[in-house]
């Protein structure tokens, strides 16, 4: 890579890093010590690298971490209740702040899941919308030929 894009690059990160504490394009030019046109343009490039990254996210390995995320969840639920099974079937082990500690871990993660599940359409939506749209350039390219 050329110097000139390492720098862009490290310029386009500090950027990243100013607008994430709030800085305002002017504060940010400032700041970096360029013109705030420049600034513009990074926010700009910074935008659609962003959208990108959206992009290929629910292209690609979206719904294989919303998968890993329910069985990492379901693995949190079966060892709470192995610990509380323990407590419950111990006599000498009965601590009732142990037995309720994993219950509400339970709670938590059943809560959780249920947030996922129900979100899990839209990710799915996602997906189905970004196979159209590989569709429809596809389509498009090949009318272009």
């Amino acid at each position: 890579m050329s110097s000139h894009k390492f720098a862009i690059e490290e310029r386009r990160r500090r950027v990243a890093s100013l607008l994430a504490k709030r800085k305002t394009q002017t504060e940010i030019a400032a700041i970096v010590g360029v013109d705030q046109s420049t600034i513009s343009d990074d926010v700009k490039a910074l935008r659609l690298m962003s959208q990108r990254f959206v992009y290929d996210l629910a292209k690609g390995d979206l719904g294989f971490l919303y998968k890993t995320c329910l069985d990492g969840i379901d693995e949190v639920i079966i060892k709470a209740w192995k610990i509380h099974d323990l407590y419950e079937s111990s006599p000498s082990l009965s601590f009732a702040p142990a037995k309720l500690a994993a219950l509400k871990v339970v709670i938590q993660a059943e809560v959780e899941k249920f947030k996922l599940l129900t979100e899990g359409p839209n990710v799915l939506a996602v997906n189905a919308m970004s196979e159209r749209l590989d569709s429809i350039e596809r389509s498009f390219q090949e009318d272009n030929r």
